[in-house]
């Protein structure tokens, strides 16, 4: 019998969460120029705002996933999503940018809650082929929100403010809360006795491993498509880079939900890894634009095939009472790791190095294929 919660489907309070804080991730990109002329600030200023959400969300997660293991996802899920509330609405009211970047750092803290509270979730399905349709659903909701988010909230600016967009944002995650049912019990995972320290040692090596090895590859080169595009001279396509890696996103994923009920994760891992080498192949050996806007698209296939694969199984190299715990784990040095690979992607970029930018990428990707399959073929 399938679980209900207040939102109607089973996996409704999770999937608006996860649709809201991607939004959220999306509204202040093409806010950054209003944003600078409404303070008297130059872009990097504001820019800072952005690295501060992804600090926040980063260090966070730990704590998040911790909460999650010892109270239950749903209230792990109420408790970030008010926060996030809190300090959204703070955003939207923010006198000036230094209170707009600690709240927009605050945001980042409280909508990382939903990564590990998603992936308790999805934990209570009945088989792998289940959990990863489920995967597969969010990631589908937070491609969504993804490609609708950023010209959205372009237009309310431009027809309102640009402290609009962020209110919404808050009052989405309240609805969400609201809407959640209090009349059953939270179907988190059973809490088992505790298991001792060292005999995970190794499992949660390979989790963090792997999300570093994730953050450098799948995070990382998304991000660098944009200043790639804009310091080769193509800035009038440079808006295309994120929505076209969104619509990568979201056709994978509805793939993924066919693919997964017949295919090994060996298989689903190299389809996606043969997808993001490639993508990022071609863009080292052409220049221009259309090879880098074809590789947003790859880029959001391997995210949709690699990462959902990746989470299906990854929490099961722990036990049940610390599986939030490790994927809070695998998030954190995901985007840690990519917060770096970033900095240094860029700076290359500016001194015209896109090539070994790009090749590094590839190979980047093809590492991350060859890892993820060795870890499957052990594990799953």
């Amino acid at each position: 019998m399938k679980r209900k919660n207040g939102l109607g489907s089973p996996a409704g309070a999770p999937r608006w969460a996860a649709t809201v804080a991607n939004a959220d991730w999306c509204v202040t990109g093409p806010l950054i120029v209003a944003l600078a002329a409404a303070w008297n600030t130059d872009v990097a200023t504001i820019a800072i705002g952005v690295a501060a959400y992804s600090l926040g969300y980063g260090c966070a997660l730990p704590l998040w996933g911790a909460v999650a293991d010892r109270y239950g996802y749903r209230r792990c899920l109420r408790a970030g999503l008010l926060l996030a509330a809190v300090a959204s609405a703070g955003s939207a009211l923010s006198p000036g940018p230094g209170w707009w970047i600690a709240l927009r750092m605050a945001a980042g803290a409280s909508f990382s809650a939903i990564t590990p509270c998603v992936s308790l979730f999805c934990e209570s399905a009945d088989s792998a082929q289940s959990r990863h349709r489920s995967f597969a659903g969010l990631a589908v909701a937070a491609a969504v929100a993804a490609i609708a988010a950023p010209p959205l909230a372009a237009l309310v600016s431009l027809a309102a403010s640009w402290r609009l967009p962020f209110l919404l944002v808050g009052l989405l995650a309240v609805a969400t809360v609201c809407r959640m049912s209090n009349d059953l019990p939270d179907a988190s995972l059973p809490r088992p006795s505790p298991v001792p320290r060292h005999a995970d040692a190794a499992a949660y090596g390979t989790v963090i491993a792997l999300g570093a090895a994730e953050g450098a590859a799948l995070l990382t080169l998304p991000a660098l498509l944009a200043p790639s595009l804009a310091l080769s001279g193509a800035q009038t396509v440079t808006a295309l880079a994120q929505p076209l890696y969104a619509v990568g996103v979201l056709g994978s994923t509805v793939l993924v939900h066919r693919h997964c009920r017949v295919w090994p994760p060996v298989r689903l891992l190299g389809a996606g890894g043969a997808a993001g080498a490639s993508g990022t192949a071609l863009t080292a050996a052409l220049p221009g634009s259309l090879p880098t806007l074809l590789c947003a698209l790859l880029l959001g296939t391997a995210w949709g095939y690699l990462h959902t694969t990746l989470q299906t199984w990854l929490p099961h190299l722990v036990p049940p009472s610390a599986r939030a715990r490790a994927s809070a784990l695998f998030a954190a040095a995901a985007m840690l790791t990519s917060s770096l690979a970033i900095a240094i992607g860029t700076a290359m970029l500016q001194q015209g190095r896109r090539t070994v930018v790009f090749a590094a990428g590839s190979l980047s990707c093809a590492l991350l294929t060859g890892l993820t399959r060795t870890v499957a073929r052990r594990w799953t």
